[in-house]
C-alpha cells in the first residue's frame, strides 16, 4: 500500500515537471512576444499595428481548447505535425503572448510622458528614450499583468490532457482510473497547481515593492 502511494506520488510530480516545463517555456515566449509587439503597438506603426491587433484578437476572442486542437490536429491537413509537446507549449506561448501585448501596451502607455519629453528635450533620440527610459519604466508596471498571465498559462497547461501530453491532469486522471482514488489524487493535484500559483503571486508581490516607483503606486 505504502509502495503504491510513493508510486502516485512520483508520478504526480513527474507530471507537474511536465507542466512546470511547457508553462516555462510557453510563459518565457509569451513575454517575448507581448514586449516585442506591445512596443510596435506603442510606436503605433499603422501596417504592423493592423496586423498585431487581428494577432490580439484572434487568440484573445477564441478559447484556447479550440486553439489547441487547431494546432495538434489542423495543421497536419496542409502538412505541419507537431508532437503533443510542441503543440502544449506552443499553444502556451500564442495564447499568452496575445494577452501580454495588451498588458505591455498598456505598460508602455503609462510611463509618463514628462520622462519622455525631458529625455527628448536633453538630446536623446526617440530608440534610445525607448530603451533607457520608457523600457524601464514600464517593465516595473507591467509586473502585476504579467504575473497574472503567467499563472492563467500554468493553470492552462491542464487543457493539454486532450492532446495526450502528460501534465499533471493527464497523470492524475490516469492515476484515478487505475485505482478510483478520486478524492486522494485529485486532491493532491489542486495543491499542486495551489502552491505552484502562489509561489509566482509571491514573487510577484515581492518584485512589485522592490521596484515600485513613486507617483505610480505602491504595493502594500
Amino acid at each position: 500500500m505504502q509502495n503504491d502511494l510513493m508510486k502516485e506520488e512520483t508520478e504526480l510530480l513527474a507530471g507537474l515537471g511536465n507542466s512546470l516545463l511547457i508553462s516555462a517555456i510557453g510563459i518565457a515566449l509569451g513575454i517575448g512576444i507581448g514586449l516585442v509587439l506591445g512596443a510596435i503597438r506603442y510606436a503605433r506603426i499603422p501596417i504592423t499595428n493592423i496586423a498585431i491587433v487581428g494577432f490580439v484578437n484572434a487568440f484573445r476572442c477564441t478559447p484556447l481548447l479550440v486553439q489547441i486542437f487547431l494546432l495538434f490536429y489542423a495543421l497536419p491537413d496542409i502538412g505541419i505535425r507537431l508532437t503533443p509537446f510542441e503543440t502544449s507549449w506552443l499553444a502556451l506561448a500564442l495564447w499568452g503572448g496575445a494577452y501580454q501585448t495588451e498588458v505591455f501596451r498598456a505598460a508602455f502607455e503609462a510611463v509618463p510622458k514628462g520622462e519622455v519629453t525631458a529625455a527628448r528635450a536633453l538630446g536623446l533620440p526617440a530608440f534610445q528614450t525607448f530603451l533607457d527610459i520608457t523600457l524601464p519604466i514600464a517593465l516595473r508596471v507591467a509586473i502585476t499583468g504579467t504575473t497574472t498571465t503567467a499563472i492563467t498559462q500554468f493553470r492552462s497547461s491542464s487543457f493539454m490532457i486532450v492532446v495526450g501530453y502528460q501534465e499533471l491532469t493527464y497523470v492524475a486522471n490516469r492515476i484515478v482510473s487505475d485505482t478510483f482514488k478520486v478524492f486522494e489524487t485529485f486532491g493532491i493535484a489542486c495543491l499542486m497547481y495551489l502552491l505552484v500559483c502562489s509561489i509566482l503571486s509571491a514573487l510577484s508581490r515581492t518584485f512589485e515593492r522592490r521596484l515600485a516607483i513613486p507617483g505610480l503606486g505602491v504595493v502594500k
